[in-house]
């Protein structure tokens, strides 16, 4: 495995390469951007803008901020709502600095796709905002449900299939140590990691 600490680096490393696979959340992207938007729109469904640092704040101690948030503010029946708000937001995102350049270089010789762990709905709005176009989309959740999220091999052989390269023709670029790396390396795929300072995990 190839570690990385800007995204840009990657492409030092894709000489022999013939599909180049990102992971979307906090590979391409700030992640936390994608929360901080989603807790702005709910602020503005109350017209309180101080209950986005509110939510903001729960966020980062770790805790439950929807829960709390609207608990403390005595609004717990508007739960289900939030979180509607919140999964279905156009969100407010941008791809990190130089992205849409480097996919665009790679793409001149190589296949791009993106395997993304996540609800439907949520990743898609996330792909349109950030304008990405790619040559195949996975995202896990689709397969059948949550027990195809990354470490499970199957995003990874059905892209295989799809863009019929070899494995070892393969690299998956991602940010999680925990879960992006295991499949690729048990299949015999190439892996960088993106240990990116910015990211969630």
């Amino acid at each position: 495995m190839i570690l990385i600490n800007n995204i840009l680096e990657s492409e030092m490393y894709l000489n022999d390469i013939q599909a180049v696979i990102f992971d979307l959340d906090d590979t391409l992207y700030s992640e936390k951007s994608y929360v901080r938007s989603g807790f702005k729109k709910i602020a503005e469904f109350f017209e309180k803008p101080s209950m986005e640092d509110e939510l903001w704040n729960v966020f980062i101690k770790g805790g439950k901020p929807i829960d709390e948030i609207l608990k403390l503010e005595g609004l717990l029946d508007f739960k289900e709502k939030s979180l509607e708000i919140y999964r279905f937001q156009v969100p407010d995102i941008k791809l990190y600095y130089g992205v849409p350049e480097l996919i665009k270089r790679i793409q001149k010789e190589k296949r791009v796709g993106i395997i993304t762990d996540g609800r439907p709905e949520g990743q898609y709005a996330k792909i349109r905002a950030l304008g990405l176009n790619v040559d195949e989309l996975i995202i896990t959740d689709e397969l059948g449900g949550i027990e195809f999220r990354k470490p499970n091999e199957m995003a990874f052989r059905l892209m295989k299939m799809k863009m019929d390269v070899p494995y070892e023709k393969m690299v998956y670029i991602g940010d999680n140590i925990k879960k992006d790396f295991i499949a690729p390396k048990k299949l015999g795929m190439r892996s960088i990691w993106f240990k990116n300072p910015d990211g969630l995990y």
